[in-house]
């Protein structure tokens, strides 16, 4: 689902994953994340109204500190575009592994190395989204938004938490499991949500730290080193649970909601 977001995307994880969570490594996502991970996706409205379509009280905080923020027309514009790119940027590494996904059977191996080397192709690719977003606004804006970010590292009623264990939820309705299967899916949840509690205040506070600084190459290693302790095995282990047909549906569902978020921007 990102995630990005933190969302993000919860943000662009691997298609592995984003086939579960359509988000980036920056939230849950890695853990980006596909969630857009703010601030990409939280100065991105459209990308969060489908992603949060139904709490209306993340919808409303949005909203309000989207009206503080106060974005020229030109930036909006900006930010929309950016957010296009990075949603196109993510196609190469989706296609890369939604073959060894979709295939007939998993190759633990190679879904492993794929997994890893996307996460952290995605590391860099959030920098730079980022990079691009800091640079459309001003040094006011700058400092608004690396506060919101410091301030949400220490919440306990992270909405992207919330928003994580609803995509992941919807996730699984996709698909009919077994109990062997639910189980699998069960654990991931948890291992996903383990990750992102255990490290989420770390990556608001690079990304808050990045707003501030303006040091892409730091932000970029910072997102590297907490993409590695991602739970690919427990990815891995959900996939390989799974036949054929059902990661295949998996893999269309996330394609699809990635495409909903693309068409409202």
């Amino acid at each position: 689902m990102k995630t990005r977001s933190p969302m993000k995307k919860l943000a662009a994880v691997a298609v592995a994953a984003s086939a579960l969570v359509g988000c980036s490594v920056s939230a849950p996502s890695t853990a980006n994340q596909p969630l857009m991970a703010p601030p990409a996706g939280a100065l991105s409205a459209p990308t969060y109204q489908v992603l949060v379509e139904d709490d209306s009280e993340h919808k409303k905080k949005l909203e309000e500190f989207m009206t503080q923020l106060a974005l020229a027309k030109d930036q909006k514009t900006q930010l929309k575009s950016i957010v296009k790119n990075a949603l196109e940027r993510a196609k190469p590494l989706q296609a890369e592994l939604k073959p060894l996904v979709t295939a007939p059977e998993i190759d633990r191996t190679a879904l492993s190395t794929a997994i890893q080397n996307a996460m952290k192709a995605d590391a860099a690719q959030d920098a730079q989204t980022l990079e691009e977003v800091r640079e459309t606004l001003s040094p006011e804006q700058r400092t608004m938004v690396a506060d919101k970010l410091t301030e949400m590292s220490t919440r306990e009623d992270d909405p992207h938490t919330k928003m994580f264990e609803r995509l992941m939820d919807k996730a699984g309705m996709q698909v009919t499991m077994t109990e062997a299967q639910k189980t699998a899916f069960s654990n991931l949840k948890t291992a996903f949500k383990d990750f992102w509690m255990t490290n989420r205040a770390a990556y608001y506070t690079a990304m808050a730290t990045h707003m501030k600084e303006g040091d892409q190459a730091k932000l970029q290693a910072e997102l590297e080193r907490l993409n590695a302790g991602a739970p690919s095995q427990a990815m891995i282990d959900f996939m390989a649970s799974l036949d054929q047909s059902q990661r295949q549906k998996l893999v269309a569902w996330k394609e699809g909601l990635m495409q909903k978020i693309a068409n409202k921007l």
